[in-house]
């Protein structure tokens, strides 16, 4: 395996499974990559975290396509990535965190998807969510950035 290891955030899978957008075909290529393991070649790890599988159930329960949510996590779920847990570690350090940056522009979801990141030395993540950008202790990678690798 090369390089680091990449917390792959909700957006990506929710993009590669969604309608018609401009990051529909890069995040799929990228889903497709980690499925068939060239992305571990090339980059490294990729790796989800236990709130990422409620943050989308949640997201699809709300329009009611239960159907959609549960297809979706058993795909992500075929993928066999490493879980990180949300145990107390992370919820110490999301806490933390949240007080660092109540002010700004970073949802909860996110915040525990950081301290999961901080809890296991894991720096990156690839993500559409531009509001990563302002966690210092992080960073993101768009998918764009992958553009010419796995579309």
């Amino acid at each position: 395996m090369k390089g680091d290891v990449y917390i792959i955030d909700t957006s990506i899978f929710m993009y590669a499974r969604g309608k018609g957008h401009h990051y529909k075909d890069l995040c799929a290529g990228l889903v497709l990559a980690i499925g068939d393991g060239s992305f571990e070649q090339k980059y490294g790890q990729p790796v989800v975290d236990s709130e990422m599988f409620q943050e989308i159930l949640y997201r699809y329960s709300l329009i009611g396509q239960w159907d959609t949510a549960i297809s979706l996590l058993q795909d992500i779920y075929a993928l066999n990535m490493d879980i990180l847990p949300v145990a107390k570690g992370e919820i110490g350090r999301m806490i933390e965190l949240a007080t660092k940056y109540k002010d700004g522009h970073i949802t909860p979801r996110d915040l525990v998807h950081v301290a999961v990141m901080l809890t296991n030395n894991i720096k990156k993540i690839i993500s559409t969510d531009k509001d990563f950008d302002h966690i210092k202790e992080i960073q993101r990678i768009d998918p764009a950035d992958f553009s010419n690798v796995f579309v």
